[in-house]
């Protein structure tokens, strides 16, 4: 049971699955009138994100908002982006998110919304995708990614996994890491996961350069993220196979 709960909690954090979903593969598009499209994520969960960005905003003072990034489920299924649009949905009301060329959005808060049970709601069905969160300082290079950016990412992604399992789950997760920094803790490794796949991770301390190991499928890359040693302004650069 103890195994079953920390591996749905690392589900959840990278994206492997969807909690409690049992929902079969579409066969057929039908409209029903008052009947919502399946939803990406309650907006509800999604804000816990928002309140981490904000909490832990020190790791990251030099990026000015938190966006969120969408990419398909299947990375040899890129041309699934295409034509992709994004909402807020409630009960009576509902409002666009628009998303740029990047597949990247803003999530706003929005109280009136929060109080109408909104939902995150994509066009298409919502199996085909994921999404992670995309923080970027201001002034970091081209292809390198600032380590205290990551981790700020990794606390948005914790505060949402913690938010979709509910109090109890947490708790359980928590007594049996004895912990609640679940980022930090050395059982809970998580790749950074990106969209292209890469050739080479390479960390940049000062004149120190380390080479991070890949995930399996080259779609993500091992940071440092609970190495004490390594300061958040260290950089990451990525080379990706072309």
């Amino acid at each position: 049971m103890r195994q079953l709960t920390i591996a749905l909690a690392l589900a959840i954090i990278t994206g492997n699955v969807a909690l409690a979903s049992t929902e079969a593969e579409p066969q057929q598009a039908v409209e029903v009138k008052g009947i919502r499209n399946p939803l990406l994520k309650p907006y509800k969960v999604m804000v816990a994100g928002l309140d981490a960005f904000d909490e832990y905003h020190a790791l990251a003072p030099q990026a000015e908002k938190l966006r969120f990034k969408l990419r398909p489920r299947d990375p040899a299924e890129s041309g699934t982006m295409n034509n992709l649009s994004l909402r807020l949905a409630g009960d009576t009301q509902s409002l666009e998110l628009p998303i740029d060329d990047a597949f990247t959005f803003e999530l706003p808060r929005n109280q009136p919304l929060l109080d109408d049970n909104a939902d995150l709601e994509l066009n298409k069905p919502k199996t085909g995708y994921r999404w992670q969160p995309d923080i970027h300082s201001a002034g970091v290079p081209q292809g390198m990614r600032r380590v205290g950016d990551l981790r700020l990412e990794c606390e948005v992604l914790v505060n949402v996994a913690k938010k979709e399992i509910g109090f109890l789950r947490t708790a359980f997760v928590n007594s049996f890491l004895l912990s609640g920094d679940w980022c930090n803790h050395k059982s809970l490794d998580m790749p950074t996961i990106v969209t292209r796949k890469l050739a080479s991770a390479t960390l940049l301390v000062g004149d120190k350069r380390s080479t991070l190991a890949l995930a399996e499928n080259g779609m993500g890359y091992m940071a440092p993220l609970r190495d004490k040693s390594v300061p958040n302004e260290a950089l990451i650069e990525l080379q990706y196979a072309e």
